[in-house]
């Protein structure tokens, strides 16, 4: 076996719920080849697929596993990869490493953006190494899944979701189609939330349209504003729902309810009030009459 000498440093994220046997191969060739091992984590402040586990829980795996033998520290996600490799080196420096300095990681996520001081080795297993579901083996220990679940959901960011109501008007803006869902007396704006692949709110907007009252053409779609609504499904949670309303004008077709809508219904707009409405589409009901009377 050769000498033993240098840092070696891994740059990764370790993002599972625990380290597999691919995993401490990697890092046993790694602490074969220097005396000193330190892994630099990645970390991200907004939690995602790609980023679920945060810092602590990470780190503590891998003390858990190797105790004081790895020296584990924070690296941060930064816009530029050159700002990142300058950071990089200096976080490495601040730790005095022991004689030549090697990091390791993934071509892709690392190798390939990193242009700092030190030399990279890519540092990867093939992917038919890896278990084919790893995921699944964390159902074997319902109540520490469970846990987790929990622990996941009380870590994150509160999230306010958006979603788009348009206001379909005919007859020079003298009536208003509202839509009905089923198990529901009362009427709501046809909407919903929007999805990651549109490319604007006014897109949302027209493809939740075409979902909820199929064929129609419209004119002049008009941003009204938006306001927070307060959705039965998050009373008592720290999420909400941000909407943006929309007016347009009916120019062809005939809708028809479509998606989770039962009914929809033209009303005349000056028979309208507060009443007609579910509780969390009256604001947008206030402030559609402040768009009408703007339009008079």
């Amino acid at each position: 076996m050769p000498k033993k000498n240098g840092t070696g440093i891994i740059i990764g994220r370790f993002q599972v719920f625990e380290l597999n046997e691919i995993h401490e191969k990697l890092i046993a060739s790694v602490m074969d080849l220097h005396e000193r091992v330190i892994i630099f984590l990645g970390s991200n402040p907004a939690p995602s697929l790609q980023n679920p586990i945060d810092l602590e829980l990470r780190v503590l795996m891998i003390n858990d596993r190797y105790g004081d033998d790895i020296q584990v520290e924070e690296m941060p996600d930064l816009p530029d990869d050159r700002i990142w490799s300058q950071e990089l080196d200096r976080r490495i420096l601040e730790l005095r490493p022991v004689g030549d300095v090697t990091l390791y990681g993934t071509e892709e996520d690392f190798v390939s953006h990193y242009s700092g001081r030190y030399p990279a080795t890519i540092l990867e297993a093939k992917e038919e190494d890896f278990p084919e579901d790893p995921q699944m083996e964390a159902l074997e220990n319902l109540r520490d899944f469970r846990a987790g679940i929990i622990y996941a959901n009380m870590r994150r960011f509160p999230t306010v979701y958006p979603t788009v109501d348009i206001a379909v008007f005919r007859n020079d803006r003298r009536e208003l189609m509202l839509a009905r869902k089923p198990n529901e007396t009362k009427y709501r704006l046809p909407g919903g939330f929007t999805d990651p692949e549109d490319e604007s709110y006014e897109e949302a907007a027209l493809r939740e349209l075409g979902e909820e009252c199929g064929e129609i053409m419209i004119d002049d779609l008009t941003y009204l504003g938006s306001c927070r609504i307060e959705d039965w499904r998050y009373r008592g949670s720290w999420d909400s729902i941000m909407t943006h309303l929309y007016a347009c004008v009916l120019s062809d077709g005939e809708p028809e309810p479509n998606d989770d809508i039962e009914e929809l219904r033209w009303f005349d707009v000056k028979k309208l009030n507060d009443d007609h409405f579910v509780q969390e589409h009256r604001p947008l009901w206030e402030m559609l009459q402040e768009y009408l009377e703007e339009e008079a």
